[in-house]
């Protein structure tokens, strides 16, 4: 497979690659976007997403045995670049050395498969990437069968997301929908929402978590909307001890699907 070399900064590739860095508009018209780092390129080629091309910067690329890129027998082509066309294409500088352009892939619900004792996370109306990013990084670890996202503010493909997630947008399936469409969707599989809520009236512990369940988190700054209190089985809390009510959305995420985590292995109310 034939490999190239690029050194100028005007070469068309270059500045398209800037674009859907940069632009929600470039990613959603041309299908494709972009992916940064070792890891993250690792995770995304292992889970099967679609690549369209490697940018390669081999003065400042280092494989990393524990999410090796095999450049060797490449199933795709690689683009060689030097350092300064690189920092212009990578939203983190200089850093790692390796990107890749990706096609987008299927976040309907309908490609979500869900385990015989299904644990969902659902996210209503996320703005900011650095949390969706953290949420996907303990979803991952959690083992959750998905993280459902119902109105969403911001782009899962945004660079942001894809970076604080360190690549665990790829490890983890996730779906985008409306709140009805997930209303629809969880009364097909029998799955019981329960909603994080400062005004909640039931400690998060409490409540049987065993059973086919979704967490859901709102933002910060607004909570969840109406409709979720009225079609949802339990509003949970966090107690809180000190002079603040809530916590970061990432946080309080955390600490309720390990509680969903470790009631499935010691039983509720242990």
């Amino acid at each position: 497979m034939e490999n190239k070399y690029i050194s100028s900064l005007q070469n068309p590739l270059i500045k398209e690659v800037a674009k859907l860095q940069q632009k929600v508009a470039a990613r959603r018209s041309s299908g494709l976007f972009v992916v940064e780092g070792v890891r993250e390129v690792s995770q995304a080629i292992l889970a099967g997403v679609r690549v369209e091309n490697i940018f390669l910067c081999e003065e400042i690329f280092a494989n990393d045995t524990f999410y090796p890129i095999d450049l060797q027998n490449p199933t795709q082509a690689i683009t060689r670049v030097s350092p300064a066309v690189y920092e212009r294409m990578a939203y983190r500088g200089k850093a790692e050395g390796i990107l890749a352009v990706m096609q987008n892939f299927d976040t309907s619900l309908a490609q979500v498969r869900l385990s015989s004792q299904p644990l969902v996370m659902v996210l209503e109306s996320v703005e900011k990437p650095g949390n969706l990013g953290a949420i996907l990084r303990t979803a991952d670890a959690a083992g959750v069968d998905a993280v459902i996202i119902c109105d969403s503010q911001t782009d899962i493909f945004n660079p942001n997301v894809i970076r604080s997630s360190l690549g665990c947008l790829f490890s983890v399936k996730v779906a985008v929908c409306n709140t009805t469409d997930y209303f629809d969707w969880a009364a097909k599989h029998d799955i019981t929402t329960m909603i994080a809520s400062v005004q909640g009236n039931v400690p998060y512990y409490q409540p049987d978590m065993t059973r086919p369940l979704a967490l859901v988190f709102g933002t910060e700054a607004d909570g969840l909307s109406k409709v979720w209190y009225e079609k949802s089985h339990y509003y949970l809390n966090i107690p809180m001890a000190g002079k603040i009510d809530s916590l970061n959305v990432s946080a309080s995420a955390a600490i309720m699907v390990f509680e969903a985590v470790r009631q499935r292995k010691q039983g509720p109310n242990r």
